[in-house]
C-alpha cells in the first residue's frame, strides 16, 4: 500500500515536470467573472477620447497619455448598474481610485473604447 501511495506521487511529480516543460511559463489571464470580462475586452480594443473628455482632462491638469495609462494598467471597477448595456454600442461607468476623478463613461461600439467624459466635482465641459 504505501509503495502504491509512492509511486502515485512520483507520477504525479513527473507529470507537474513535464506540463511546466511543455508549457512554460505562460501570460495567463483567468476573465471568469462581468467586470474582468468587460475590462479585458475593453482594453483589447482601439483607445480614443471624446472632446469633452478632453477638456476635462485639461481642466484637471491631465493628459490623455496619462488616461490612458490608468485604463491601460489600473485597477478599473465596472459599475453595471449605472451602465448602458442593451443594444450595439454599449456605454459603461468605469470606477477608479486614487485619481483627481472619480469615474468616467466610456462608449464601447465598433472595437473602439472611447472615453467620453470624465465624473469629477472640479470640471465642468459641455
Amino acid at each position: 500500500m504505501l509503495r502504491r501511495i509512492f509511486l502515485y506521487l512520483v507520477g504525479v511529480g513527473l507529470g507537474i515536470v513535464a506540463s511546466i516543460m511543455f508549457f512554460g511559463d505562460r501570460d495567463i489571464d483567468f476573465s471568469y467573472f462581468p467586470n474582468a470580462r468587460t475590462v479585458k475586452h475593453l482594453r483589447a480594443q482601439s483607445f480614443d477620447i471624446s472632446e469633452k473628455a478632453m477638456c476635462q482632462l485639461t481642466c484637471l491638469g491631465l493628459n490623455a497619455s496619462s488616461l490612458e495609462k490608468v485604463f491601460k494598467d489600473g485597477d478599473l471597477d465596472v459599475d453595471f448598474g449605472a451602465s448602458d448595456v442593451d443594444g450595439m454600442c454599449r456605454t459603461y461607468r468605469i470606477e477608479v481610485e486614487d485619481q483627481s476623478y472619480v469615474s468616467f463613461m466610456l462608449d464601447d461600439c465598433d472595437s473602439l473604447s472611447m472615453v467620453l467624459s470624465l465624473e469629477s466635482s472640479a470640471c465642468v465641459c459641455d
